[in-house]
């Protein structure tokens, strides 16, 4: 189940939040002759607005951060500008919106935070707002032009047929109903309300009523078991306990044309929550609302008929249902604001923003990495550098090289592998697409594992999708790190444990996934494999090896289970050590594993390291061998 993300006593705050949680973007472009532009000047009072002369408030730098007249996007670009209370300023062009708060430097973009170098203020009685953000919430660019000019330019949004975009802040005329086409849900659109989609995960629709009088949320989620309205209402219930709530009153609706259960609780802030789960053919609806100034559970009764116009499906063919999805032929808009790349990915994968990271339940995945190029260079030289890690990570036998292509991608030109491995358990596809532009490398990895071949028809799609503002970049971005593989995978980087008195190096390739040294447990991954120190305080070397034995028998003779090849005693670091050497198939994966356990100082010392048979290439194993032989005890 979900949870309401209005969880305690926010309510006073709700059309705010709304407010924050807007809707994506979705435009085309027209034609290059229609475009808007304004120009305007440092200091002078003069701009340039499509062509005519206009007088305008000076603009001014301030933190590095150029502040112009409000006023002025609305007369060039024709943008929807209001105040939301006293101190809000919501600016609508299309399906963008930005909110800024006067006095603030926290700013949102199409439900994404941002933050300012500089807060909006009043000059004069003139609203002045950051330049480059309300350029890119209108998706404008900035150049520059002649004598210390700005030139923002705009090709006007247009829609997919034969009327314009209404640009206006209401773009509902005529909508009674409101909805998701891909979550199959609508709701009776009362004209108080104000809709968003919480920051652009479909699956949450967040509402208000204009008067900031009530908040409602509805949740989706698919849900394979089916569950009737006692069911249903056991599931609210245990929910609202586990919060904390008071239960106010409970019922559930098997006979309902479709079953559902409601039930109203307070939190323990006293705001008073109806919440319904509905569930059918295999998807769980949540709806949650909550009224300001509710004190009984009784004055939530007059929004019934508005929670019981939910319906669970959605009419394409109705143009009176205003539709929040943005999905279009199964793909959904993904976008970064920090390096502004938007491109689309497959719906029903789940998102990660903040780490760019796309992935699906069936272990489809598309990760995006920004890094600086190395001087010299090319996407020919790149292409090369990524197929000599594939051959010295993987076997022979564990890949192919099917095709490397030149391409366009977001208007220069890129470079894709395409390329098939095999982990031991199938062979995966995956798809290495590289740009190069600016001293930077766009690298874009799509993988699909086998017998997901719907994720493997949508790659083109996906890539087409992608657009790459590289003047943003450029502007707001330095030096960053490099992937530079021949450079880097012969470096190592020195890890001291002073709690446990040992160094030891560790490849700068490897992905630490837990690495703070002055804890018990430490763990690294690579291309194959992975890489762990474990330091105990406690017991004996000979009990951590009889512990490890113990694990690794075989009692019923499974021909995938364990099988101890070697157990060696030796000297490692100096001290007495046992070594234990293990094959075995993990999830299908056949693997060999590396135990080195010791001691000293009463702390005991377990080494594991482990390698599929796919990855164990000469290059992986020396570098395994280099890694464990430079572990050294430091201090007393």
């Amino acid at each position: 189940m979900g949870f309401k993300v209005l969880k305690q006593g926010l309510c006073a705050m709700l059309a705010l939040l709304l407010l924050f949680s807007l809707l994506p973007i979705q435009t085309a472009l027209a034609s290059e002759a229609d475009k808007l532009q304004l120009s305007l000047k440092v200091g002078s009072t003069t701009a340039t607005v499509n062509g005519k002369k206009v007088v305008i408030e000076r603009p001014f730098v301030e933190n590095g951060t150029v502040l112009v007249p409000l006023g002025v996007f609305k007369k060039t670009f024709g943008s929807m500008v209001s105040l939301e209370g006293n101190d809000v300023v919501k600016i609508t062009y299309g399906s963008h919106t930005g909110l800024m708060t006067i006095g603030s430097t926290i700013a949102w973009k199409d439900g994404v935070k941002v933050k300012l170098s500089s807060s909006p203020r009043m000059v004069s009685g003139v609203l002045m707002v950051p330049l480059r953000f309300v350029a890119s919430v209108l998706g404008a660019a900035l150049s520059p032009g002649n004598d210390g000019e700005l030139m923002i330019t705009l090709v006007p949004a247009v829609n997919d047929g034969a009327e314009p975009v209404d640009t206006s802040i209401d773009s509902d005329k005529g909508k009674t109903l409101i909805g998701n086409s891909y979550f199959q849900w609508t709701l009776n659109y009362p004209s108080e309300l104000i809709a968003g989609n919480s920051g652009g995960d479909e699956s949450v629709a967040t509402f208000s009523s204009a008067d900031n009088l009530y908040y409602l949320e509805i949740h989706a989620s698919d849900r394979a078991v089916s569950v009737d309205a006692d069911g249903l209402l056991e599931q609210l219930v245990r929910e609202v306990e586990e919060g904390g709530e008071l239960i106010l009153d409970r019922e559930s609706f098997p006979k309902a044309s479709v079953p559902y259960a409601r039930l109203v609780s307070k939190d323990s802030s006293g705001a008073l929550w109806e919440s319904r789960l509905i569930y059918t053919e295999g998807r769980l609806y949540e709806i949650y609302l909550t009224d300001e100034k509710a004190t009984n559970y009784k004055d939530l009764a007059k929004y019934e008929g508005f929670l019981s116009s939910f319906r669970p499906f959605f009419d394409t063919k109705d143009n009176k249902i205003r539709d929040l999805s943005t999905v279009k032929n199964g793909l959904s808009e993904a976008y970064n604001e920090d390096y502004g790349i938007s491109l689309q990915v497959p719906a029903a994968w789940s998102k990660d923003e903040q780490y760019f990271y796309y992935e699906s339940k069936q272990g489809s995945h598309l990760s995006v990495a920004v890094t600086s190029a190395p001087a010299g260079s090319t996407l020919e030289s790149w292409a090369e550098e990524l197929k000599t890690k594939t051959q010295e990570n993987f076997v022979a036998d564990a890949y192919v090289i099917k095709d490397n292509m030149k391409s366009d991608v977001s208007g220069v030109p890129a470079q894709i592998i395409e390329s098939q491995l095999n982990f031991g358990n199938g062979w995966t596809t995956e798809y290495q697409v590289l740009v190069l532009k600016n001293g930077y490398r766009y690298y874009f990895e799509y993988v699909t594992p086998a017998g997901q071949e719907d994720d493997k028809a949508k790659f083109k799609a996906v890539i087409s999708s992608i657009d790459i503002d590289f003047d943003h970049m450029k502007e707001n971005f330095g030096r960053l790190a490099s992937d530079d593989y021949k450079t880097l995978k012969n470096k190592t980087v020195t890890k001291v444990s002073q709690r446990y008195g040992y160094a030891i190096d560790i490849p700068r390739l490897w992905t630490p996934y837990q690495d703070v040294f002055e804890t018990q447990s430490v763990e690294y991954r690579f291309i194959g494999g992975r890489f762990q120190i474990n330091t105990n305080p406690e017991g004996s070397v000979d009990y951590a090896v009889n512990v490890i034995k113990d694990s690794y028998q075989n009692k019923n003779n499974d021909p995938k289970g364990p099988r101890v090849e070697s157990i060696v005693e030796s000297t490692f670091a100096g001290v007495p050590a046992t070594i234990i050497t293990v094959q075995q198939i993990k999830n299908g994966v056949p693997l060999r594993s590396k135990q080195v356990v010791f001691g000293k100082n009463e702390v005991v010392y377990t080494i594991t390291f482990t390698l599929n048979d796919a990855n164990a290439t000469e290059e992986q194993q020396a570098v395994l061998d280099k890694t464990v032989g430079s572990f050294r005890f430091v201090g007393e």
